[in-house]
């Protein structure tokens, strides 16, 4: 996997996962949760059959076999594309300890644990210490930077489909049928794939399908 528990410190805690666990139920809760972001994040900003090629180089860590083009979706690049530059950060900063992946993670696990299952169905936790406050505006604030981070600068959400089954968007009084807002300087996973589609012959470049990526979160 390319995050741990270090990644979930600062403005992305979860709690007590550097705490003593003797059963490791937390964990394994966490290593889950890492795993099944890793699949659903990147098989979809991949596409199933690059996700596939790429898996077997981080199941462990990063191997030292990692081809030079799946290292630079790990760790980033700067690259240059109509004269202007642009920088991909990476899918981790290893020295900030940041991830696109952790935010996700974040996300999912609170929205989660919002509520305990229990004898008589879903109660919501009991604070031991300060007060209940409302977990959706921090929950908001690192999904829409993990968005960005995804895919900004291709548009998601759609407003409404073609009869032809074609994604459109409303943008300024007309409508956007291509979806893609290019960006420059720091730039997103997909637009990083999209821009240097030609070293990613595996990528499924049809960015139409992101606008299947849904807020699950309700905020």
């Amino acid at each position: 996997m390319l995050i741990d528990s270090t990644y979930f410190q600062n403005s992305n805690i979860i709690a007590n996962t550097n705490e003593p666990d003797p059963d490791s139920k937390m964990a394994n809760v966490l290593s889950l949760m890492i795993a099944r972001a890793e699949k659903e994040v990147l098989s979809f900003a991949f596409g199933v059959k690059m996700w596939r090629d790429f898996k077997p180089f981080i199941e462990n860590g990063i191997s030292d076999t990692t081809p030079e083009i799946y290292r630079d979706i790990i760790e980033g690049k700067d690259y240059v594309i109509d004269g202007k530059d642009c920088f991909w950060q990476g899918l981790i900063q290893e020295d900030t300890k940041e991830s696109l992946l952790a935010d996700y993670v974040y996300c999912v696990y609170h929205t989660e644990n919002v509520t305990q299952t229990g004898e008589f169905g879903e109660t919501i936790l009991d604070a031991k210490v300060g007060r209940k406050v409302s977990s959706v505006p921090k929950i908001t604030k690192v999904w829409n930077r993990f968005i960005e981070k995804l895919h900004g600068g291709v548009r998601s959400n759609p407003n409404g489909f073609t009869m032809e089954g074609k994604p459109y968007w409303n943008v300024r009084g007309g409508r956007d049928y291509y979806g893609v807002n290019a960006k420059y300087g720091e730039v997103s996973l997909v637009q990083f794939l999209l821009d240097n589609k030609d070293a990613y012959p595996l990528v499924d470049a049809n960015y139409r399908r992101f606008g299947e990526f849904q807020n699950e979160f309700g905020i």
